[in-house]
């Protein structure tokens, strides 16, 4: 007979189970236990799993690229989910050094490295169903900065395909799934990001992006209402009264159900 715990008590035997291993063997527990109740559970198995130097790489960790000082790391949950995630301490968007001037772009390492989220599904996906997504402070798990890769959501591509006409070259006030969000388009006819979405929302904040508020952040690439091919910024900053957590992860599916639909055969196609 199955026996199914939920809520505390889950929480409760979570911890149990990690306070009950060596702590050797903490690190190399599954993130999502360790998320239960470690905020630094991420930053830990990233640490142990691939950045020890002289020890084999972990499976998950797909990419590690020291020089640009990021990590592709697999995410536990999802077939084609992959995080992007600092090789050094960073705790989030809240972070000042992610929006400033000159700060490594992890956006762009993302997307260099989307092939992997085709491998994943094994088949080449067009670029126009992959996307990238940050949540605010108030609406992840864990502090150590991550940025969610995968396929985007029905919702998503339903979101970005209505408001084609317009999201332009300059900010527009729209809703996603009833929340509001301010979302750009940069054209980008080659599909390579030179871009850094932080700073971006950074510029069009002005002054007040001397601390910038909580938000999340949603990246994709889209041809626009003139078939110009470019990225679309979504900026989903947290508005409690709107009912808006900054869950820019909401664009994404861990299911990749867009994979299995038919695509046109002109949408571009990530490279291997």
């Amino acid at each position: 007979m199955a026996l199914f715990v939920f809520g505390a008590t889950a929480r409760r035997l979570a911890m149990l189970l990690v306070l009950c291993m060596a702590p050797s063997a903490w690190a190399d527990a599954d993130v999502g236990l360790l998320a239960m109740f470690a905020k630094d559970g991420l930053w830990r198995n990233v640490q142990a799993r691939c950045l020890v130097p002289g020890a084999p790489q972990h499976p998950d960790c797909v990419v590690v690229d020291r020089d640009k000082g990021f990590v592709l790391y697999k995410d536990a949950i999802g077939r084609s989910h992959f995080l992007v995630i600092p090789d050094h301490r960073v705790t989030g968007v809240e972070d000042r050094g992610v929006w400033e001037d000159g700060a490594a772009n992890p956006w762009a390492f993302g997307w260099d490295v989307r092939r992997f989220v085709g491998r994943a599904r094994a088949r080449p996906l067009p670029d126009g169903i992959l996307g990238l997504a940050i949540n605010a402070k108030a609406a992840r798990s864990q502090e150590q900065m991550h940025i969610h890769l995968d396929c985007i959501s029905r919702d998503a591509r339903d979101f970005v395909a209505g408001a084609r006409a317009r999201i332009g070259t300059t900010w527009t006030a729209l809703r996603f799934m009833g929340k509001p969000v301010q979302a750009v388009f940069v054209p980008s006819p080659q599909g390579a990001m030179s871009i850094n979405p932080f700073l971006l929302i950074k510029h069009r904040l002005g002054e007040a992006a001397s601390a910038v508020p909580d938000r999340g952040v949603f990246v994709t690439y889209v041809a626009d209402a003139a078939d110009r091919g470019g990225f679309v910024i979504v900026d989903q900053p947290v508005d409690r009264a709107a009912g808006s957590n900054g869950h820019a992860s909401d664009f994404l599916d861990r299911q990749c159900k867009l994979a299995q639909e038919d695509v046109q055969e002109d949408a571009p196609a990530a490279l291997e």
